[in-house]
């Protein structure tokens, strides 16, 4: 097995980063719900509130699956989970912004919050799959005579 603590820290790093992104968009998320509703505007301000919900839980597993990253010796657990969920959002993000998801429809404003985390969340694919990789790599190989 390859030392893979370096790639460990770098992504749980990643993850807190991409954590905080998430809960950044969600703070935004609530100012326009609290707008909304001052002027009166159920329906989007009933919508921002839910996506307020949907970026701080997302924000909190990130947060999570960093610990998990840390505290994970030989497991590829925490690395498939980290990929997985962060592939999932990749998908609902493109979604949103081309054929619409529940209770949010489409979506056409890309902000930079957006990419950043879209693109935290490829390393974090990436570096994932590396772990992955050298978790289960054999040590050495065997030659056969």
């Amino acid at each position: 097995m390859r030392n893979n603590k370096p790639i460990a820290y770098s992504l749980a790093g990643i993850l807190v980063i991409i954590g905080i992104v998430y809960c950044l968009v969600a703070n935004s998320e609530y100012e326009d719900s609290k707008e909304m509703a001052v002027m009166g505007i159920a329906g989007e301000a009933s919508e921002k509130q839910f996506e307020t919900s949907f970026f701080i839980s997302a924000g909190v597993v990130n947060f999570i699956l960093a610990g998990l990253v840390l505290k994970s010796k030989r497991s590829i657990i925490p690395y498939l989970a980290s990929a997985g969920i962060s592939a999932g959002l990749i998908v609902v993000y493109i979604a949103s912004r081309t054929i619409g998801v529940p209770v949010v429809g489409v979506e056409y404003y890309v902000g930079r919050l957006d990419l950043i985390s879209k693109v935290l969340q490829a390393i974090a694919i990436v570096l994932s799959g590396i772990s992955i990789y050298n978790l289960r790599k054999p040590t050495a190989l065997k030659e056969v005579a």
